[in-house]
């Protein structure tokens, strides 16, 4: 049997997580752009991890936890990652039979047409159709065109990856919005303050806890970068976290500083505040720590100036973030 939902949507952006929700949501007729779902979603974020059992030992992250999960219980209901057991393959060809297409998470070692020799769990696609013929299923992944075939082995091996950075437990969400939802007026301010407030207090996903805290602590220990065996692989991961890798160009704040200028011709109000300008120059300072990263990771022997200097950068950058995050939470009405 072979099954395609009618009507399934894709349009390629920068990030996984945030062109799969839009895609979903344009499915049900909601034409809202990647960074107003990378908003509502609470995308930002930060990680700071540790780790002598992998490389880079010392490795950051930028975006949020929970972004999906957020989004949907913002907009419509309380939603939570479910895990399927061994018989993923049938879980997800259950919605499809039913027309309701599926996000899930996914490592893109297995997937073929990325050709990666590197585990990357935590991949955010959505599953739209499959083929039992061929034993394929059909996904829209991020900046590719049309649909992704993935065969039924390679499938089931990417959501149960037991990479150590991110272990996966076959995570999926069923998205079925059978009724209108609450309008943006009343999303974006709830949204706002969500994110900051988990920014400010911290909030612990799969890849462990994020917040502004841990940029200070990163802020505090890059300058031993320059005794870690890898230092060369932790500063160009931290680049590429930063500056590539779907996150458009300052470790998603511009993608953020996009939604925030949507949000303040929907509710202008908010330009009061001037969030928008806010994130821009802290976009703007991630974009240059990213670039020093690079500089530092090209060079010889690692330059102990440079990464004091991204130290005090990275430093500014914890402060910056955390007064945006306490005006947000000061000054939005969520009421």
């Amino acid at each position: 049997m072979k099954k395609i939902i009618k009507n399934w949507v894709h349009i390629p952006g920068l990030h996984c997580g945030s062109v799969t929700l839009r895609d979903v949501m344009t499915h049900y007729g909601y034409n809202w752009s990647e960074p107003m779902c990378f908003g509502i979603g609470g995308g930002l974020g930060f990680y700071y991890s540790i780790r002598d059992d992998i490389s880079p030992s010392h490795m950051i992250f930028v975006r949020g936890p929970a972004m999906e999960t957020t989004f949907l219980s913002l907009m419509d209901k309380s939603t939570l990652w479910k895990h399927a057991n061994e018989n993923v393959l049938d879980t997800v060809k259950q919605y499809i039979d039913e027309d309701i297409p599926v996000i899930i998470q996914t490592d893109i070692y297995y997937l073929d047409y990325y050709n990666s020799s590197t585990h990357f769990p935590g991949h955010i696609v959505s599953v739209w159709g499959y083929d039992d013929d061929t034993k394929t299923m059909f996904v829209a992944d991020n900046h590719l065109e049309g649909l992704q075939k993935v065969p039924y082995d390679n499938f089931k091996e990417g959501m149960s990856s037991k990479d150590p950075s991110n272990p996966l437990d076959n995570n999926y969400i069923e998205v079925n919005i059978d009724r209108r939802i609450r309008p943006l007026t009343e999303i974006i301010p709830m949204a706002i303050c969500e994110n900051a407030r988990k920014m400010l207090s911290g909030y612990t996903g799969g890849r462990g806890e994020s917040g502004v805290h841990k940029i200070k602590l990163w802020s505090e220990d890059l300058p031993n970068w320059k005794d870690v065996s890898d230092w060369k692989w932790c500063c160009r991961f931290g680049y590429q976290v930063i500056k590539k890798r779907g996150v458009g160009g300052a470790g998603f704040r511009w993608i953020y500083r996009d939604f925030l200028i949507e949000a303040e011709d929907i509710i202008p109000s908010l330009k009061e505040l001037k969030l928008s300008q806010k994130m821009d120059l802290i976009g703007s300072k991630w974009s240059d720590i990213a670039l020093m990263l690079k500089d530092i990771s090209e060079k010889e022997n690692p330059n102990t100036g440079l990464l004091t200097a991204a130290s005090k950068k990275a430093y500014e950058l914890w402060e910056l973030e955390s007064e945006f995050y306490t005006t947000a939470i000061e000054n939005i009405n969520t009421n």
